[in-house]
């Protein structure tokens, strides 16, 4: 009976880790220390592979650089469970679980480290900004292309436990995102659309090993909320990467697996 329950508990969450126009970064999260320290991570979700790099230049500071790249600019797969050639149901009343879009996106941040005195818990803060792409073809419906730019701020706090050979915690993101929307149908009709995004992502980690490598697992969740959302529709054939009334179509759930490689500072 348990087994089912996970089962019918795990659906959903596969069902909603699938690409789409905006996927939740998978963030620098170093709990550094002291001065000198060094972090890389490098690995893959159900949609992306990513890699991401943390240096502390001193006791107090440190900075992040972090992207991510989804299966579809190198594969014929937009994600784990969805091919290209995936076909739309055929039930126009059945949900649409296919993923979409291939999404790109870079950022850099910085922050203040090292913030709780007692060892071994570790409290860091960081702010930087991004910029991301999502581009795609509908080719079961006219060939239509669909293409957004944006631009995203954020903040971001993380708080762990920290030792040799494990770690963890969570790391919880607000962040500010404005987007630049182009969808051209039926090659001729070109419809844009400007609008801003809040989201709220908490995520939790544990990494776990030696001293220097450790293997890394991340369970994180995006909320978003559309600011001024439209009513424009095209009927069953909406645009690509809005609903529900023009809101963001966004990957909700995110799961990550890679290693990280770590050098500690003098």
């Amino acid at each position: 009976m348990k087994r089912y329950i996970i089962i019918l508990l795990a659906i959903p969450i596969v069902l909603q880790s699938c690409s789409s126009m905006y996927i939740p970064a998978t963030r620098s999260i170093p709990l550094f220390e002291k001065k000198g320290e060094f972090q890389a991570e490098a690995g893959i979700s159900t949609n992306s592979i990513y890699a991401n790099s943390s240096y502390a230049f001193t006791d107090n500071f440190a900075a992040s650089i972090n992207g991510n790249l989804s299966y579809g600019n190198f594969s014929n797969r937009y994600d784990l469970f969805t091919h290209k050639k995936d076909e739309p149901p055929s039930d126009l009343w059945w949900p649409d679980t296919r993923g979409d879009f291939s999404h790109r996106y870079a950022e850099v941040s910085v922050g203040k480290i090292n913030m709780l005195p007692t060892f071994p818990m570790r409290l860091e803060v960081f702010g930087g900004i991004g910029m991301g792409r999502a581009t795609d073809i509908d080719h079961f419906n006219n060939d239509n292309r669909y293409k957004t730019d944006y631009y995203a701020f954020f903040g971001q706090g993380n708080f762990g436990f920290k030792k040799q050979l494990f770690e963890a915690g969570i790391s919880i993101r607000l962040a500010y995102s404005y987007f630049n929307y182009t969808a051209n149908i039926y090659s001729r009709d070109l419809y844009q659309r400007e609008f801003g995004v809040i989201h709220a992502e908490p995520m939790l980690f544990a990494r776990v090993g030696t001293e220097r490598l450790k293997f890394v697992y991340r369970l994180g969740v995006n909320l978003a909320l559309t600011m001024d959302p439209t009513e424009e529709y095209t009927g069953y054939n909406e645009y690509r990467g809005l609903h529900d009334q023009g809101k963001l179509s966004h990957t909700i759930f995110h799961i990550s697996i890679g290693m990280s490689y770590r050098i500690g500072g003098k």
